[in-house]
């Protein structure tokens, strides 16, 4: 399984990588709707787009966006192979591919929009990404099914805890969304400058914050990025590994290698952080 290790390798091979991956799984359909949606996004995040300012979120980025992508797609064609699950058509995996290639422009400002970063919307990103993509499929020619399914997928990578419950029309749609959801942490916590990027994340958290002080907030924000570092592997284990098994019904597992208990390299890297974090943490107490 191809899994990209540095920022340029991704920008660059990853829309090559997902093409060969659909075509593994859909060889008798060629995805250009997916296509044109990566096209327009890429040209959003970089400032190309008449309604968007270029991102300038310090960590949900076009990297974190095309890792999430190529995990999904990932997802998509295991499961063409696996009878454990549903195999979902290509109708519906176009659809699943196209929420996950959308599903943080809500970071993006809009046009003109010249205060602060877009970590600023972090609260409601969700939302401003439902709509940005459901604009842009409606300009595609897409029917009001096929949109409210997309919306429903971006809204498994909502956090708050709060979130309004998920309306899926079938148990397919139910499987691509929790594929959407699963590639959104997966792609997260396994990229190999997660930690690096931590004191990113929380620069986020942080304006968002001061930006909306009377808006109710998705977790608890620590103090420090270092507060946020120590408690990342109490978070894995408390929140998201519950979210990966039980709300998106452990469809991570396409990914191991034999399914479904073979080794998983998403799971492997993202425990491989939790226990670099542990082991400096010994170490400190220690000194």
């Amino acid at each position: 399984m191809r899994f990209f290790e540095t920022k340029s390798e991704v920008i660059e091979e990853t829309e090559s990588v997902m093409q060969a991956l659909w075509r593994r799984a859909y060889p008798n359909r060629t995805p250009e709707l997916p296509m044109r949606a990566l096209e327009t996004v890429r040209k959003a995040f970089y400032g190309n787009h008449p309604d968007y300012e270029a991102n300038d979120a310090p960590y949900h980025d076009l990297e974190h966006t095309l890792r999430a992508s190529l995990c999904c797609m990932q997802l998509v064609e295991k499961n063409i192979h696996c009878p454990a699950f549903i195999s979902l058509t290509p109708e519906m995996a176009e659809l699943a591919w196209i929420a996950i290639l959308f599903h943080d422009t809500g970071y993006l400002k809009d046009q003109g929009d010249k205060e602060g970063s877009g970590a600023k919307h972090s609260f409601v990103h969700v939302s401003r990404s439902q709509i940005f993509a459901a604009k842009w499929m409606s300009h595609q020619g897409l029917n009001e099914t096929s949109i409210q399914r997309v919306n429903s997928m971006i809204l498994c990578t909502e956090y708050h805890p709060q979130r309004p419950a998920i309306h899926f029309d079938s148990e397919e749609h139910r499987l691509a969304g929790c594929m959407v959801g699963t590639a959104d942490w997966l792609a997260q916590m396994a990229a190999p400058d997660y930690l690096l990027k931590l004191p990113f994340l929380h620069q986020e958290m942080l304006e968002a914050r001061n930006a909306s002080p009377d808006t109710p907030h998705p977790m608890f924000i620590p103090d420090t990025d270092t507060e946020l570092l120590e408690s990342t592997p109490r978070f894995f284990d408390q929140l998201v590994k519950p979210k990966l098994e039980q709300e998106f019904e452990g469809v991570f597992h396409l990914l191991s290698d034999p399914f479904p208990n073979g080794p998983n390299p998403y799971l492997d890297r993202i425990l491989k952080h939790l226990e670099n974090i542990n082991q400096n943490s010994r170490l400190m107490s220690k000194g």
